[in-house]
């Protein structure tokens, strides 16, 4: 190489001497030692944080592809770990890197900010798999290139972007992922952790692992116990916002979220063994278990299930406000338990404001003995 080329910039010539001398850069590119890959690999590094202008960068991106093509896997491994990182590392540089074997090319189709879309789209279409799964775990996805990894509707692939907690998911990338979580399960756990998963999504994927769930425990533990498959069936339920199995439910139509024979049981002995409080109610309520809320709160105050039931489905909230202060909860637990429980009220998820301050306002009126009366506790 004529190093005339650098005479512009001579701290530059030092460098590449010390990289490009071909009997040291061949004894290294075949030498396995740790040292050997590190002291290559840092010499690659210092080149590249150099000051270089564009013909500069294009003849050191000439002299890094003829050492990759000259060095062993695992030196070509530790190189590209380094480059990963970097970002003024030339693109054809990225590139030689990223159509290497997956080991290599890995961590730059994971790390690398070199790579643009397009960059990206186009190793999406000329790879396979293994390729796709890499690009799918970066932390910056366009909604371009994630929709494209969803077309593949490659499992490994979208469970990689399932997994990736760094990006939110775009529409048309979680419903393929939704649609194919139906029926593998080990795409639907990744999806139901995300944060970003709508809850009609979370639903309907439940109902597929708690099947695959019931089954799991049927077969490899062999429990057939009654109590048992009930319980998976309830909580089945809730999840899904679906009708009961035919298993579990009982021979009259079932109303929507009311709590089984089962579920009342477990509240009943849940509040003998002293662990039923106002927490555990409120945990149960967050996660949308209607129908295991209604059979705690309907031991917690004494009151029927179906009177529950009646009073959170009605948009008048007085009775849930005197039931709550005839049974000491707070104005937070009314207002928590009434926001909570909209959907028992209208599909729509918005609480009518002028409804939930009307409740808040019966709270502050009734004092906790007249609650107590009006309920029929004192008696």
């Amino acid at each position: 190489m004529d190093m005339r080329l650098f005479e512009k910039s001579p701290h530059v010539a030092p460098l590449l001497v010390r990289l490009y001398d071909s009997q040291r850069l061949n004894g290294l590119a075949k030498d396995g030692s740790p040292l050997a890959r590190a002291e290559l690999t840092r010499a690659v590094v210092d080149l590249l944080k150099t000051d270089l202008g564009p013909r500069e960068r294009e003849l050191i991106s000439d002299v890094l592809i003829s050492l990759m093509r000259q060095a062993e896997q695992d030196l070509r491994q530790a190189i590209a770990e380094r480059l990963a990182v970097l970002d003024m590392v030339p693109l054809r540089v990225v590139l030689h890197i990223a159509n290497d074997d997956i080991e290599i090319a890995s961590p730059v189709l994971r790390l690398s900010a070199v790579l643009s879309d397009l960059d990206l789209l186009y190793i999406i279409k000329s790879k396979g798999p293994e390729y796709w799964r890499a690009i799918a775990a970066r932390t910056n996805l366009s909604v371009g290139v994630m929709d494209v990894l969803a077309d593949t509707h490659e499992a490994g692939t979208l469970e990689a972007l399932a997994a990736n907690d760094k990006i939110k998911l775009s529409p048309h990338a979680l419903d393929v992922a939704a649609q194919e979580a139906e029926t593998s399960e080990s795409l639907a756990r990744p999806l139901l952790m995300r944060a970003d998963i709508p809850e009609t999504v979370a639903r309907r994927l439940y109902a597929h692992v708690g099947a695959e769930l019931k089954a799991y425990i049927r077969d490899y533990f062999g429990i057939h116990d009654e109590s048992v498959m009930s319980a998976i069936d309830d909580i089945a339920f809730e999840f899904s916002g679906q009708e009961a199995t035919a298993a579990s439910a009982p021979k009259k139509k079932r109303v929507e979220f009311m709590p089984s024979e089962a579920a009342l049981q477990a509240a009943a002995a849940l509040a003998q063994s002293g662990n039923l409080s106002m927490k555990k109610m409120m945990e149960t309520l967050q996660r949308g278990q209607f129908a295991s809320f209604i059979a705690m709160f309907s031991c917690f105050t004494g009151m029927s299930a179906e009177r529950i039931h009646e009073m959170l489905s009605a948009c008048d909230g007085r009775a849930l406000a005197v039931t709550c202060r005839a049974n000491g909860m707070t104005k937070s637990d009314l207002s928590r338990i009434y926001m909570m429980t909209q959907r028992l009220r209208s599909i729509e998820r918005i609480v009518d404001q002028k409804d939930l301050l009307n409740t808040l306002a019966v709270y502050d009126r009734v004092q906790i003995d007249e609650a107590r009366k009006m309920l029929g506790m004192d008696r």
